[in-house]
């Protein structure tokens, strides 16, 4: 069985690849002869699609040449029983390779670029990639996986008349190591069309999202243009529309903006432009990073086990253990101390060679049984089994990643948080609690959905940047314990929004009803969105 995780290899399924096919031949110029190019054939589901075609009428003669570096896939695109308008031509090899010695223009650049992350690659794949990019006058920081570079080289491989047509994961709408390469694709295309889809084409790669993204060289009708598909059967019928920004096409705005209506971003921007963001009011950290969270954070009972409990210290370990709320007290930690969940970090930073007792050997011993000494990070260490950066517990946790909404957990327990979670402490003149009570309203949470990423499975991400740039309406809660206690009976953040929306939204900004229904109908369609809801 292959290694998808290191070759890429999640194959286009037939119904969209025919479907982007009869799209892309519907649109392309030059009727006379078509020279296609597919950079990833893989079993050759695009092949297949234009040989069965219903518009092989309106071409005269289709050369394709396919380059795979799988032999076995290449072997069963060879044996596929092709139209005879069609001549195929395959290749063995990585494309890298190919990219530097094919010196061709493709009337249609079209496939779904492997997706392998940098750390996978072999040397020679980082320094062709590397070339690639710096051909293009773009930083080598972009390639953080090797689909960028086939984008980069199909954008060099079209015609000036010809099309592009690729299916990448949605963190090119999304992520700032992308942002180089939706500026060239702005550059380089008169016309970019934007496909997001609200169902997963890739059912085997379900943490990973994907965007349809079509570029004309030519075209009449100028500009960048998204549309978002309900379902394959919209795609085959037409029954989408396109929509344009203008207001994004000249920024550094991340492409997901796209995802709402132009008067929809104009209306946040505006308000956006009017607050502060959570940097004006907080300093905000990484969390510690063990680099094995289950040696170095451990239960009660290992505690004992091994006499371990001076060297521990308390910490969070992750979001799923706090039940509800916006804070975590002294109770809650003896709570998972009482489930025997791991809530304690050993800290060996003050231990010599010297002072390690039999007990503690015992247990280091179970580390090295793991090779954990030998993991890339504990190879960075004076000691392997000494994690850096434990410092003091934070006022409060921003926990990164979230389902339903993001959280801010005030830190009543003094404990400490892994990279779950970002540390937060309040900048000076500043309360913890007006900040806590501030951010729960449907405009920051609305730019969350915005300014983070998402994953298939419909987890929403923000990076410490993200976070810093959210704006909240900072104001004065008289009534915190109250806040503090209704939040923590809730079933849904709908019931926070509902009671503080006005509250916040109004006193800071005047917002009347009508303006802060329409925002919370932009947070839900975007939530909808994200977790694949109709």
């Amino acid at each position: 069985m292959k290694n998808k995780k290191h070759s890429g290899s999640f194959y286009t399924p037939n119904r969209l690849a025919n479907v982007v096919v009869e799209y892309c031949f519907a649109n392309i110029s030059g009727k006379d002869e078509l020279l296609i190019l597919e950079p990833s054939v893989g079993d050759g589901s695009f092949v297949n699609s234009i040989s069965n075609s219903s518009q092989l009428l309106n071409f005269k003669k289709i050369n394709i040449t396919a380059v795979e570096q799988d032999l076995d896939e290449l072997d069963k695109v060879r044996n596929l029983n092709l139209n005879s308008k069609i001549k195929l031509k395959t290749l063995h090899s990585d494309y890298l390779d190919f990219h530097f010695s094919d010196k061709k223009k493709y009337s249609l650049f079209i496939g779904n670029p492997p997706y392998v992350k940098k750390s996978l690659l072999n040397e020679e794949q980082k320094s062709l990639c590397k070339k690639i990019h710096l051909d293009k006058n773009l930083s080598d920081r972009s390639i953080n996986n090797i689909w960028t570079s086939f984008v980069i080289s199909g954008i060099s491989k079209v015609k000036v008349d010809g099309l592009i047509a690729l299916i990448l994961p949605l963190e090119l709408l999304q992520v700032k190591f992308t942002e180089e390469i939706r500026t060239l694709l702005k550059e380089s295309f008169e016309r970019l069309e934007i496909f997001t889809f609200n169902e997963l084409q890739f059912q085997e790669c379900k943490g990973q999202d994907t965007v349809l993204i079509i570029g004309y060289k030519k075209h009449i009708d100028k500009g960048v243009f998204y549309t978002n598909i309900a379902s394959l059967d919209d795609f085959e019928n037409n029954k989408f529309e396109f929509t344009k920004n203008t207001a994004l096409e000249s920024s550094n705005k991340k492409w997901t903006h796209h995802l709402i209506r132009p008067e929809e971003y104009d209306f946040l921007e505006n308000l956006k432009n009017k607050l502060e963001s959570v940097s004006h009011y907080v300093s905000n950290s990484a969390g510690i990073v063990t680099a094995a969270n289950n040696f170095f954070i451990i239960n009660n009972e290992t505690v004992e086990k091994y006499s371990l409990q001076k060297y521990v210290k308390p910490i969070l370990q992750k979001g799923l253990f706090i039940d509800k709320g916006i804070t975590f007290s002294a109770d809650d930690f003896k709570n998972l101390i009482y489930q025997n969940k791991p809530c304690f970090l050993l800290d060996f930073n003050d231990v010599d060679h010297k002072d390690i007792t039999q007990n503690l050997l015992e247990y280091l011993e179970l580390g090295i049984k793991k090779d954990l000494h030998n993991g890339f990070k504990a190879k960075q260490r004076t000691s392997w089994y000494k994690v850096p950066n434990i410092g003091n517990a934070p006022e409060a946790f921003f926990f990164k990643r979230a389902h339903e909404y993001p959280k801010i957990v005030k830190n009543d327990a003094n404990v400490r948080v892994t990279d779950s979670a970002y540390k937060i402490h309040m900048k000076t003149g500043y309360d913890l609690n007006n900040f806590i009570f501030s951010f729960y309203n449907s405009l920051t949470l609305t730019f969350a959905e915005l300014e983070g990423r998402y994953y298939g499975g419909g987890v929403l991400e923000l990076t410490p940047n993200e976070f810093r740039t959210l704006p909240v309406p900072y104001t004065i809660c008289n009534y915190f314990e109250n806040f503090e206690n209704y939040f923590s009976k809730i079933n849904s953040i709908n019931e926070v929004l509902e009671q503080n929306n006005y509250t916040i939204l109004n006193k800071v900004l005047g917002l009347n009803n009508s303006e802060i229904n329409e925002i919370e109908s932009i947070r839900k369609k975007l939530i909808n969105k994200r977790q694949k809801k109709n």
